[in-house]
């Protein structure tokens, strides 16, 4: 067994009633293990019943051993980048649709959740992904994917790859997505991109609508450089880079982008049952009949 956690942050949304009476019976399952509960100021003020437990986030940070995102997949990217980039484990418990970060869903929370606490769980780490634009190390890292597009609809771009020095190819398209093993049941997935199991450790490349007939995604390994040379917009088109579709970033004209795997990572927080191949089949309906 794990040793249990003591001090714990609560982050999340509260989008009616029944969000409030679901995080109230979180925070009631916290309580009468008898643990220290630090909630975000934005979600105390939206439920009175949180506001003797009201911090910021600078104390939470400084003080808590695991932090639990109430919320979808959209609340646990943010917290990866404000909480775990800190070495805060995360526990996701999931309001959302999806929730593929996320793992305690709203039918049996308390029992699940109980245990973890008590320091029943599995530690999962995912890594994030870093850019620099023109040498210039980039801010924002992504947990998910690094878009590269036209910031137009019916827009393309044109870009040579490379991996590493070695040349892949020269390529028209709408843009480009850079995904790590967490992202690939994200944005990738909607275009066609393969599902890969988070313990490989890969980074994958997919053209977005490429002048081509050939729409092959690639899988590298992850101590691979993706580098992609702008040439000159097309029809005076500048393009934009995306961070997990939270952050964007404004490129006009030539430019040369890299993206690496960061030396950050993220600590998930999984009951002992959790198994990636459960969730994919539960949430994208694998083995479902037509009929």
């Amino acid at each position: 067994m794990n040793k249990a956690f003591t001090k714990i942050g609560l982050s999340g949304v509260s989008k009616n009633e029944q969000d409030d009476l679901f995080i109230r019976d979180v925070v009631d399952c916290l309580v009468k293990l008898d643990k220290e509960i630090l909630c975000e100021e934005r979600l105390a003020k939206k439920i009175n019943y949180l506001n003797k437990y009201s911090y910021d986030d600078k104390e939470i940070i400084e003080n808590i051993d695991l932090l639990i995102s109430v919320g979808g997949d959209g609340t646990m990217l943010s917290n990866s980048k404000k909480y775990g980039i800190n070495k805060i484990p995360i526990l996701g418990i999931n309001l959302g649709t999806l929730g593929f970060l996320t793992d305690i869903q709203t039918d049996d929370p308390v029992s699940r959740l109980s245990d973890v606490i008590k320091g029943k769980y599995l530690l999962d780490e995912r890594p994030f992904l870093q850019a620099t634009l023109d040498s210039k190390q980039l801010k924002p890292i992504a947990l998910n994917e690094i878009v590269l597009h036209s910031g137009s609809v019916a827009k393309m771009i044109e870009f040579n790859l490379f991996i590493d020095n070695s040349f892949v190819y020269k390529q028209k398209a709408d843009g480009i997505i850079i995904f790590s093993p967490t992202g690939s049941t994200a944005y990738s997935l909607s275009g066609g991109g393969p599902i890969v199991d988070p313990n490989l450790n890969v980074i994958g490349i997919m053209p977005m609508f490429p002048h081509s007939i050939n729409n092959t995604p690639i899988l590298i390994d992850d101590d691979k450089e993706v580098r992609i040379e702008l040439s000159n917009p097309l029809n005076n088109q500048g393009s934009e880079l995306s961070f997990d579709s939270q952050t964007n970033i404004k490129i006009d004209g030539e430019s040369v982008l890299t993206i690496s795997k960061s030396n950050n990572k993220l600590s998930l927080v999984h009951p002992l049952d959790d198994n990636f191949f459960s969730r994919c089949r539960d949430k994208l309906g694998w083995g479902k009949s037509i009929t």
